[in-house]
């Protein structure tokens, strides 16, 4: 019998032996933490809603460990931090890299490990914007402060460019889909953006709570853009001459809402003023709708820009513009490429995609 005992004691130490090991993660929170609680959650759960946490000891160690779902994109907060982590069943820690924190796996080839190294050339991308950013606000030279629009603009163009590489390189993991819904508040203001990062993602995306977010967003902004037939509009030039919409039917017509207190619209009447008179040449109608309350303000602008193209004007301003909401304009500058038959083409064309349709 007491063999028979040993027998069973030593086949269930061996069943043990054999289970695939659990999830560990462990480091040095380094800051002092609310009620000293370290937890994982899922993106999609409210803050402090974790499935697995523990306490900090009072040298601020902690340690995490247990039964977890392999696949899955969680985020460990612990103080002010959240930090994304792909999980499987390795060992991890947190690692302090000068300001900022990241979750490695002892596997050097793993998955959360190459997402730390996308994370941290995204990091030093916006380090390097946020620089070029301070005291942004605070250029009163309207020419200055177009020039470093423009700078900025290629410089974030960069780091789109990068988050799109990021999303390929992680396809069909949740980590493809976490990088969208890290940069969610961006896609739902700029929706180029977004369906670039949609088209990226693909078929092969795992099923659950982050993709049900991300698609839906998607969906919602979707929703918000101007398609179909363009809006009709009435309004004057800079002598009171009233231009509608329907004076443009049977050519191409580029709108270009924008305003003299913004920047980058500046900056894109001057890059638009080098381009104009071929455009003109190939059939393209230009047309600017200013969103300025101020006619004196909107004409300085113009002087300033030397522009060429017909220029409109609605003084009711951004805020109550009838002609900005029904072009759903969210934000200046905003462009519209309309056909012949006065059909939205494309919102925010490109040079290329200008060029494209009328020599199509």
């Amino acid at each position: 019998m007491k063999k028979n005992i040993l027998y069973i004691i030593f086949f269930m130490v061996l069943v043990a032996c054999k289970r695939e090991a659990v999830f560990e993660l462990e480091g040095y929170s380094g800051q002092i933490l609310r009620d000293r609680t370290v937890g994982l959650r899922y993106p999609t759960a409210p803050g402090r809603q974790y499935f697995l946490s523990t306490q900090a000891d009072s040298g601020d160690y902690f340690f995490l460990t247990g039964e977890i779902t392999p696949g899955k994109v969680t985020f460990l907060d612990f103080g002010y931090q959240h930090l994304p982590l792909y999980v499987e069943k390795q060992h991890y820690r947190v690692v302090k890299e000068n300001d900022n924190y990241y979750i490695l796996s002892d596997q050097k080839e793993s998955l959360q490990n190459r997402y730390v190294q996308y994370m941290r050339r995204i990091y030093s991308l916006d380090s390097a914007y946020n620089q070029l950013c301070r005291g942004y606000d605070t250029i009163s030279d309207i020419g200055r402060k177009a020039k470093l629009s423009d700078r900025l603009k290629k410089d974030l163009t960069l780091r789109n460019d990068r988050i799109i590489q990021g999303i390929k390189d992680f396809s069909g993991t949740e980590i493809a889909l976490n990088i969208i819904n890290e940069v969610l508040y961006f896609c739902e203001v700029d929706y180029r953006f977004f369906t670039r990062a949609m088209e990226a993602l693909g078929d092969s995306v795992p099923e659950g709570d982050l993709k049900n977010k991300v698609v839906e967003a998607y969906e919602q902004a979707k929703k918000r853009q101007l398609t179909g037939n363009a809006p009709s509009f009435s309004l004057p030039d800079v002598n009171g001459k009233i231009h509608r919409l329907e004076d443009f039917k049977g050519k191409y017509l580029l709108i270009d809402f924008w305003a003299s207190w913004c920047a980058p619209c500046r900056a894109k009447n001057k890059e638009l003023n080098k381009h104009y008179r071929e455009l003109k040449d190939m059939g393209l109608n230009v047309v600017s709708v200013s969103l300025d309350n101020d006619r004196e303000k909107w004409l300085k602008a113009l002087n300033e820009d030397q522009v060429s193209w017909l220029q409109l004007v609605d003084l009711e301003g951004f805020k109550k513009s009838k002609v900005r909401a029904d072009y759903k304009v969210e934000r200046v500058p905003a462009v519209y490429l309309i056909d012949p038959q006065g059909k939205v083409l494309i919102t925010g064309p490109t040079l290329e995609e200008i060029y494209f349709h009328l020599q199509t």
